[in-house]
């Protein structure tokens, strides 16, 4: 089984602390790395005696990832208590996660119980630093964690989209992310996947060796795009049904370096569809 942690719990040394100090064993959770949380974003509307202070739960937002890491769970025994699942502070919730090669990963991750949530409740110094060293170990940015230790909403990141097919420059439905962009990259590619020829439009599907060419942009309201993009591309959600695409996360490469994006990856079966050999669209 999987967890997504996003707060003290991404910190090995504050982890294998507390497991020491109450007689469990660390090694029960291993680490797979980074990954994300979409839709989601941090809160501190919860006081914890231990902290002696506000710590971390997460709340729905559309269009912004909450960074985190992914675990292999070999006893929840450990987690679970310091949760406090059986005092009803924190509850098991199943999400899910994504890494930056596309893919998606079912996971389960705590949410603070209901009766539990208040107005903000700033964090202490100490568990600051915690939660700082986990990201910084892990390879994340501070803003949207310090963002929610101050109180404000952190802005949403990423905020690039990785287009491929429809969208990008001089191709049919352009115009939907035109007056959207900030900031045109220009040309970009992924790696670790292919692109296929459906019918007017191509999808991007995971495959080991291959690379799919396209454009790389940024966006100023970043939840009115994705909103828009989401029917566009027929992605109704994560864990919901129906889908023919699904919003992923990838590492987009330009020119001047890699970034964290979004895009869409094509859901059906792939094998019925002819591959792009060049990995690059140019138009039904």
């Amino acid at each position: 089984m999987v967890y997504f942690a996003y707060g003290s719990n991404l910190d090995e040394e504050n982890w294998a602390l507390w497991c020491q100090s109450k007689g469990y064993d660390a090694a029960s959770i291993e680490l797979l790395g980074p990954a994300w949380l979409p839709d989601y974003e941090l809160v501190f509307r919860y006081q914890s005696r231990l902290r002696k202070g506000g710590a971390l739960d997460v709340r729905r937002r559309h269009g912004t990832a909450i960074p985190g890491a992914l675990f292999r769970v070999h006893d929840w025994g450990g987690l679970d208590a310091k949760e406090g699942v059986s005092g009803g502070y924190y509850r098991r919730v199943s999400v899910t996660a994504l890494t930056d090669d596309g893919r998606a990963h079912s996971a389960t991750t705590y949410c603070v119980c209901d009766e539990r949530v208040r107005d903000f409740v700033a964090p202490s110094p100490e568990y600051r630093q915690i939660v700082t060293r986990g990201l910084t170990r892990l390879g994340h940015a501070h803003d949207g964690f310090v963002a929610a230790a101050d109180g404000g909403s952190a802005p949403a990141n990423p905020t690039a989209i990785f287009a491929y097919g429809t969208l990008m420059r001089g191709m049919r439905s352009h115009a939907l992310l035109a007056p959207r962009v900030r900031r045109a990259h220009g040309s970009a590619r992924i790696v670790g996947a292919s692109l296929i020829h459906i019918d007017w439009y191509p999808g991007l599907v995971l495959n080991e060796g291959g690379s799919v060419h396209g454009e790389l942009y940024e966006v100023d309201d970043v939840a009115a795009t994705l909103e828009a993009f989401d029917s566009y591309e027929d992605f109704s959600g994560y864990g919901g049904e129906g889908s023919l695409y699904r919003r992923s996360l990838v590492s987009a490469v330009t020119s001047s370096g890699s970034m964290l994006a979004w895009t869409y990856i094509y859901l059906g079966d792939p094998d019925v569809f002819p591959v792009i050999p060049s990995g690059r669209w140019t138009g039904a």
